[in-house]
């Protein structure tokens, strides 16, 4: 038998090109946060085992529980003045809407090229999160203040590789 190379470093991304948009449910209005942000993604499939009449383990897929964690830098344009908060793309807004059980979903998008320039060689994921957690901490050090934004992500709508960038 002979050995397939995987994992080439010919086909290592080059660039990170992701970006993180979100929405209401509804899908009606979008938004692109454009400071950069850290993003992790952890999927998680259960399984239960059993044994067969002959005593051989078995297991069957059980469920899964993916979730997400992003950390943004803050700036003043995230933050509503309203109360309760109107404008749409703000963490305040964010915040208000999963306190009245009406929450955002965000829209995760992340592209990158290959050192590799042979076609189908570029990565494409996304996924659709829904943001329950919101974690921040002012440190004495300075610089600018991050917020960890954390939940589950409901859908991979796609994690594909593709001729092309764009999505």
């Amino acid at each position: 038998m002979v050995a397939t190379p995987l994992n080439l470093q010919t086909l290592r991304g080059k660039a990170f090109e992701g970006f993180v948009q979100f929405q209401e449910p509804d899908g009606s209005t979008w938004y692109r946060l454009k400071e950069r942000q850290s993003m992790k993604m952890s999927l998680s499939y259960s399984r239960t085992e059993h044994y067969s009449d002959d005593g051989t383990l078995a297991v069957d897929p059980s469920g899964h529980s993916h979730s997400f964690s992003m950390t943004i830098k803050l700036t003043t344009d995230m933050f509503d003045t309203a109360n309760p908060p109107t404008d749409k793309k703000t963490i305040s807004y964010w915040i208000y809407k999963n306190k009245t059980h009406l929450p955002i979903q965000i829209v995760f998008v992340t592209s990158f090229p290959t050192l590799d320039t042979t076609t189908n060689n570029d990565v494409n994921i996304k996924f659709v999160l829904d943001p329950s957690g919101f974690d921040t901490s002012l440190g004495g050090q300075g610089g600018s203040p991050d917020i960890t934004v954390s939940g589950k992500i409901l859908s991979i709508t796609s994690a594909l590789k593709a001729s092309s960038t764009s999505q």
